[in-house]
């Protein structure tokens, strides 16, 4: 059927394709770039482990490429041009055909050489993807499964290089995607490790300048060039302003900005560090009036995760000079009960995980009316649990967002949104929460809050029975995968005990489990959760659960046990 699509492709007849959109559109792409999917012409790059990404990344995955032996696997790594930087192949078999394809350090893997392929792909969308067998553009491509996704520096999100985890089509498994994204993610933290101190500090300034406010935000250096989006749409040289600080200006006010195409006020200042200057900050302020916030922030230390108490004023200093609050976090932080606490109350909730239930035609009138009808009040409307809405839902709501005229004052609009994982955020639900223009609001983890664990379950009165001295230390280590929610649960099983003293081994059972899984790393809960989903899918049966992974079933025994799986 996929060979029939591609024939459907070439002879541009009437078909509805039963190819994923994604796929189609890189067979156009492809295509158009006069790709030969019978034979493809190898390209040459210029492979020098000397850059960034190869001196960063290669050793991380050199280091983390023992989790993949036994999988029958390959790690591909490219340059941001697509040239293959290094591969790591444990495989005899899989080695040899990936020769015998050119698959080798020094060829050029872009969509426009080599068609649909793992590194290509992911790195003209600029985001994960996975293409199977016949998915491939080029023929000789179709004995393989790649999972492909692009690095992105961490200081300047740019595209630093794309990953690749590939594999024969039969020896292909559902690990492969989250073994990726957790690779990617662990090069990602490495090149933030790396960082100059004159990048970080660039970035912590950007940052700074940027919260709070809807105004263009450009930082810049001799290397680096840092803006948001409305930024990077200023018609502005950066580079000739750099050159500017390097001729000897010290001071913001010595810089010569030609500011004649830019609407509304322009200030700029550099950034000192020991008697030199390491960068500039630009911002153009908008001619629209910020709105401010409902009470003045407090001093938080922030080298210190906040409590509970702190988080108000916290989310209203994010809040300040923004009409839209985007709240994220875990299932079970507080989000909404946040919100609530931060606006005394004042707060109009329209649940977006009621949409089922009541009727999409019903859910979005009462959203229209909440949003659109001007009572002259000073109105917070919460929209709750973002992430539950489709894409259909997603763009009448971004619609109704686009219509609320810039000159009503009063109303703030704040989203809850609690990220799913791996799973790629569709465009429609990321153009919803683009549309809440401060920088999100992250609730910490209940792990990352000890004191307010612990204020929850010690001393709590008469009646309840205390934690020993280990338990508490327990209950403070504890990962509390379900955050408050769990703690209140945790609470009421408390209640319940007629002892006077809880110690460690009468805690529930299933402590002992959560906590070994806090001590995994991130490809190895990543793979937990594949194994356990695996066999969920097989009612539990471990020998269609190991076939479906692609392991054998000594090796799942050995993962269940080592992950504590039942």
């Amino acid at each position: 059927m996929i060979n029939e699509d591609r024939e459907w492709l070439e002879g541009g007849g009437e078909r509805a394709s039963i190819a994923r959109p994604e796929i189609v559109e890189s067979w156009r792409r492809s295509q158009m770039s006069g790709v030969n999917p019978d034979d493809v012409t190898i390209v040459p790059g210029e492979a020098t482990r000397d850059c960034k990404i190869a001196r960063v990344a290669i050793p991380v995955l050199s280091a983390m490429a023992d989790v993949l032996i036994g999988a029958n696997t390959s790690l591909l790594l490219s340059a941001p041009d697509g040239t293959m930087l290094w591969r790591w192949t444990e495989n005899s078999r899989l080695k040899a055909l990936l020769d015998r394809r050119s698959a080798v350090v020094g060829t050029r893997w872009n969509e426009e050489f080599m068609g649909t392929n793992g590194l290509g792909t992911a790195l003209e969308t600029v985001k994960p993807i996975m293409i199977n067998g016949e998915e491939h553009f080029s023929e000789a491509l179709h004995p393989f499964t790649c999972a492909g996704a692009p690095i992105r520096h961490p200081v300047t999100r740019r595209v630093a290089g794309v990953l690749s985890v590939t594999s024969l089509v039969e020896h292909a498994s559902p690990l492969m995607g989250p073994t990726l994204l957790k690779l990617v993610r662990e090069v990602e933290e490495q090149l933030y490790s790396d960082s100059t101190l004159r990048e970080r500090e660039l970035l912590q300034h950007f940052l700074a300048e940027r919260r709070g406010n809807r105004n263009a935000v450009i930082a810049v250096n001799e290397d680096v060039v840092i803006a948001n989006r409305a930024g990077a749409q200023l018609p502005i040289d950066h580079r000739a302003l750099w050159n500017q600080v390097e001729s000897g200006c010290r001071d913001g006010t010595d810089v010569r900005l030609d500011d004649s195409q830019v609407t509304g006020q322009v200030r700029w200042r550099t950034i000192g560090y020991a008697d030199s200057v390491m960068g500039l900050v630009i911002v153009a302020e908008s001619d629209e009036p910020q709105r401010t916030g409902r009470r003045p922030a407090a001093e938080v230390d922030s080298g210190t995760t906040p409590v509970w108490s702190e988080l108000p004023e916290l989310l209203r200093t994010n809040a300040a000079g923004s009409d839209r609050v985007l709240v994220t976090g875990e299932v079970g932080v507080g989000k909404r009960a946040l919100v609530r606490e931060a606006f005394d109350g004042s707060v109009k909730e329209l649940d977006c995980a009621a949409a089922h239930e009541v009727g999409a035609e019903r859910w979005l009138a009462m959203a229209r009316s909440a949003l659109l009808d001007d009572d002259g009040e000073q109105d917070v409307v919460l929209l709750s649990h973002l992430e539950a809405l489709g894409t259909l839902m997603c763009r009448a709501l971004g619609g109704m967002l686009d219509r609320i005229p810039r000159d009503r004052s009063g109303l703030v609009v704040a989203g809850t949104w609690t990220p799913c994982g791996d799973a790629d955020v569709e465009p429609a639900v990321r153009a919803l929460l683009d549309r809440f223009t401060s920088e999100p609001f992250e609730v910490p983890p209940l792990r990352k809050r000890p004191a307010d664990v612990l204020r929850r379950v010690v001393d709590q009165g008469p009646g309840m029975p205390s934690l020993s001295a280990e338990a508490v230390e327990q209950a403070k280590s504890h990962p509390w995968p379900g955050n408050h929610r769990q703690l209140e649960e945790f609470r009421r099983w408390l209640s319940r005990q007629n002892r006077p003293v809880i110690g460690v081994k009468d805690l529930p059972p299933r402590w002992s489990q959560e906590a070994a899984r806090a001590r995994l790393t991130a490809i190895q809960a990543a793979e937990a959760d594949a194994i356990a989903a695996a066999l969920r899918e097989c009612d539990g049966n471990k020998a269609a659960a190991a076939a479906k992974l692609g392991i054998s079933r000594s090796s799942l025994y050995r993962k269940m046990r080592e992950y504590r799986l039942r």
